[in-house]
């Protein structure tokens, strides 16, 4: 099969998926009813609601810890292949990210984003 209909097998494919995950969705809340749509609390009575606030907090530590991840990510594979180089040029780009993650590490420390009250 060429590409053009293995992409039109695909798009069907996922038509077909989308389609019936709202029919599937919708069938199976008309058997339960709200008790599907209430938070499940181990057997007691429920106490609020299932559709609670979260606090932005808890995505900004998700997206700090992601971008610190993928830093860490970058950083580890060039610390084990930077002695096999012997480019002053290849420091020089080693040392300008780190210090461009230095400097955004400290405009986040200063803005107040690390504060966790």
């Amino acid at each position: 099969m060429g590409i053009i209909q293995t992409s039109i097998v695909a798009l069907l494919l996922i038509a077909v998926l989308y389609v019936a995950s709202f029919w599937i969705s919708t069938a199976s809340l008309s058997t339960g009813g709200m008790e599907k749509l209430s938070a499940y609390e181990c057997g007691f009575s429920q106490m609020g609601t299932s559709r609670m606030k979260f606090e932005i907090l808890f995505y900004v530590v998700g997206i700090l810890y992601l971008i610190f991840d993928l830093e860490i990510i970058f950083l580890t594979p060039l610390a084990v292949i930077m002695p096999s180089f012997d480019s002053f040029l290849i420091f020089l780009i080693v040392n300008l990210f780190i210090v461009i993650i230095t400097i955004g590490f400290l405009y986040e420390y200063l803005i107040g984003a690390l504060d966790l009250t």
